[in-house]
Formats: C-alpha cells, structure tokens, sequence
C-alpha cells in the first residue's frame, strides 16, 4: 500500500513538474514574458539641431573598451527604430516593447543618430549593416550618442517604467 501511495505521488510529481517546464499551466506569463518594455523617452538639448531628424535605435551592440567615441559603436541586430523630426528643443519618445529571444538580450543598447535627412542607416565600421536595419544610402550624422540597458534598468527600478527617462545628447 506504501508503495501504491509512493507510485502515485512520484506520477503526479512528474505531471506537474512537466506541465511547469512546457507552460502549459501559466501560458500567460510565458507570453508575457516575451517581450521587455523600454520607457518613454524625453531627449533634450535639441535647440541646434531643429530641421534635422533624430533615429533612436534599440539595437543590441557593443562599444570598445578603450574608446569613449560614440561612433564606434558596432550594432549587430537593431530590434526597433524611431525616427522624428527635431521640431523642438525636447521630444519625447513614446514607450517600446522589445522582443527577447531565448537567452539573447532584447536589446543592450540605445542609440540617437541626429541626421539630416530622415532615412538614416547605421553601418558599423567593417562596412556591414545590423540586422534588422534597412539599408539605404543616408550615413550622414550631425551627432551621435547612446545610452547603456544598465542606465535604462537603473532607472526603471528607481522610478518606475511609466516615468520618462531624461536623456540629454548635447553637452
């Protein structure tokens, strides 16, 4: 009879810790999870830059170690982008929900191109263009400046992600 209550227990141990691992009882969190919510953004000290456009990218990249210069930063898959017209001194930039994938990062970086033009197309140093940008011929920048996950983060827990995070681009 020990044995009987041991087997049954054991089997509905199995079944449970099984339909945990698949999801199959908390299909909604696992869908939610899906995606990370990156707040709204107000980026300032635009004044000089009116007439021009201003691309954000939510890309995942990296930065040199030794270097501080923004435009070497190398993305290798943007996951959103953004462009507005520069029409004030401020914009702000509604939230955005960024795709994870499996253990990959959703994004771990935020970069601001100001151009010219609106079409703007990053491409990194050895000449190849991120996944998920479309290329076009616009590489022309007025400036550019990012921000890490960890700044992005870091807020996030100290505010809140319906706050809106204050990123100023020019000195």
């Amino acid at each position: 009879m020990k044995s009987l209550k041991l087997i049954i227990i054991n089997a509905l141990t199995l079944i449970v810790g099984l339909g945990l691992m698949t999801g199959s009882f908390s299909d909604r969190s696992a869908e939610a999870a899906r995606f990370e919510t990156i707040p709204s953004l107000q980026v300032n000290k635009l004044g000089n830059l009116r007439g021009q456009y201003l691309t954000v990218l939510y890309a995942v990249g990296s930065r040199p170690f030794i270097s501080m210069d923004s435009t070497q930063i190398s993305i290798t898959q943007v996951k959103e982008s953004r462009t507005v017209a520069i029409t004030a001194d401020s914009m702000k930039l509604p939230a955005v929900q960024v795709e994870k994938e499996g253990f990959r990062p959703s994004y771990n970086i935020i970069v601001f191109v100001v151009s010219p033009q609106p079409n703007y197309s990053w491409v990194n140093a050895d000449g190849s263009v991120p996944q998920g940008m479309v290329a076009t011929s616009n590489r022309l920048s007025s400036l550019i400046n990012a921000i890490n996950k960890a700044d992005v983060d870091s807020f996030v827990t100290a505010q809140g992600d319906t706050s809106i995070l204050q990123v100023n681009l020019a000195n």
